[in-house]
């Protein structure tokens, strides 16, 4: 019969492989019971497994209700790859209504934009609601649903960081993000797509580079 250690790991390493493959999103809720009867072990090495993960920043423990998955903090590579992959999909996608010579309404874009430049009068929260409401409103033309969620998803995870030099950084950057999505709603209404791509690459390059100088994990 295993020792009680190697049940314990059993179910640690299990419980963390389902939440780093994406198995088991933030906030989904598990149980001791639930695992017990899946792996055959007994409750106790769980409940273990659940207090180390929760140390580790994975779980948050309901008591007699069980565990709920987190939203995993994202280091400065984690960032930037995020914000790599953001920049891939709005190119691609401006790349994509150039060649098929589609023309966007801006007009929802404009007044997103001019809200976000009055930025010095937001709450943190009112600019990052407008921020996602431009970039849904950008990729409003999309076919593939997929993607316009994938990257939505991706925005939203970037926003709910809770590391306070991620934030401040962010904070720092309002009046270059809002100048890059004002910059990017001219060149999309007058067609000028390269030109919009462009500022798509400036403004990312931008923010990786005070997330590389200045974020600590």
């Amino acid at each position: 019969m295993p020792k009680p250690k190697n049940l314990e790991k059993t179910a640690y390493y299990y419980i963390k492989e389902q939440i780093d493959a994406r198995q088991w999103l933030p906030q989904t809720h598990i149980t001791e019971q639930h695992l017990s009867k899946e792996l055959k072990i007994s409750r106790t090495p769980i409940r273990q497994a659940f207090q180390r993960l929760q140390e580790e920043g994975y779980l948050e423990i309901e008591p007699y209700k069980g565990a709920k998955i987190k939203e995993q903090a994202i280091d400065s590579r984690g960032v930037q790859e995020r914000l790599e992959f953001i920049e891939l999909i709005l190119v691609h996608y401006l790349h994509c209504l150039q060649i098929k010579e589609i023309t966007i309404n801006e007009q929802r874009m404009e007044k997103t934009v001019a809200e976000l430049k009055k930025s010095s009068n937001k709450t943190e929260k009112e600019f990052l609601q407008l921020e996602t409401q431009f970039i849904y409103e950008l990729l409003s033309f999309s076919k593939n649903h997929y993607s316009v969620s994938a990257v939505m998803d991706t925005v939203r995870e970037l926003q709910i960081q809770s590391n306070p030099m991620y934030r401040a950084i962010m904070r720092k950057n309002r009046d270059i993000r809002s100048h890059h999505y004002g910059k990017i709603t001219e060149y999309v209404k007058a067609g000028e797509y390269a030109l919009a791509r462009k500022e798509i690459r400036i403004l990312i390059n931008q923010l990786s580079l005070s997330i590389i100088h200045n974020y600590s994990d």
